[in-house]
């Protein structure tokens, strides 16, 4: 059967290189006391992540579901644009719970046909633990190429309340120095990730990433040799929203504000 290949206003908006923006978008006026602001600062002027509106980030606010896969295909530079389909993917052929209009999408489309194996019904609405975003941006990085870490196992003194299926995405990410444990040796896993912890998280990758470039790497996100741990798996865009919020009284959907969410806007747009 020959293969489709997708280009699609989905493909070209999500496979353009996030540096290469046209329009520079507002500052954030809500981030001068976050202890993220040069990180946060960083990653808007590369549109690698947008706010809840066009001037504020809500750095202490916890980061959804939908607003974190935003983070994970953005700051990674996912796309679709080496993927060849039989059939064009959409957001209802991979969920049950993410609409086709829904404004965070083509970021769960983009995310899940880059095989992060993000579960059919997950609530977009829902605030993200920080397990669950560190898995996805593993992930993500791992998608970008093939990167030796040391072969070593870090003790974790909460593991016991990792998810299983995680444990290897958590050990690399500290081997990757995304993150790292508190004084007490705990990763706390079932925490609540806020906005600005994320965006910590996502700088660091986008570092690793960055400092990485000149590595022959290939082209995939094959295994990565390095732990003993288990390895689980301003302007808008056009068709998203210009919030990045998903406010309980919001609506979700390509026109609308999806206000306890927030909407992803693309590169000039507000982020979800």
């Amino acid at each position: 059967m020959k293969k489709l290949v997708i280009t699609s206003a989905l493909s070209v908006a999500l496979i353009m290189p996030a540096a290469g923006q046209a329009f520079a978008a507002s500052p954030f006026t809500d981030i001068d006391n976050s202890t993220a602001k040069t990180q946060i600062e960083a990653l808007q002027d590369k549109g690698m992540v947008n706010g809840i509106s066009s001037t504020e980030f809500r750095p202490a606010a916890e980061l959804t579901a939908a607003q974190g896969i935003a983070m994970v295909v953005k700051g990674m530079q996912l796309s679709l644009a080496a993927i060849d389909f039989n059939k064009a993917p959409t957001a209802e052929g991979y969920y049950t719970t993410v609409a086709s209009d829904a404004w965070y999408a083509d970021n769960f489309v983009v995310a899940r046909a880059n095989q992060l194996d993000i579960p059919g019904d997950i609530d977009p609405r829902a605030p993200m633990t920080k397990e669950a975003f560190v898995h996805y941006l593993v992930q993500g990085l791992e998608k970008t190429g093939q990167y030796p870490t040391v072969k070593m196992f870090i003790p974790i003194e909460d593991e016991k309340d990792i998810t299983v299926d995680f444990q290897g995405t958590i050990q690399r990410a500290l081997l990757y120095k995304l993150t790292a444990l508190d004084d007490k040796g705990e990763f706390h896993p079932q925490a609540l990730i806020t906005r600005e912890e994320a965006a910590v998280m996502l700088f660091n990758a986008a570092e690793f990433v960055e400092s990485h470039k000149d590595m022959d790497n290939g082209a995939g996100a094959g295994s990565v040799e390095g732990t003993d741990g288990v390895d689980g798996a301003g302007a808008t865009d056009g068709s998203q929203p210009a919030d990045d919020s998903d406010a309980a009284g919001g609506t979700d959907g390509a026109a609308g504000t999806d206000a306890a969410n927030g909407t992803d806007a693309g590169a000039g747009g507000t982020e979800g």
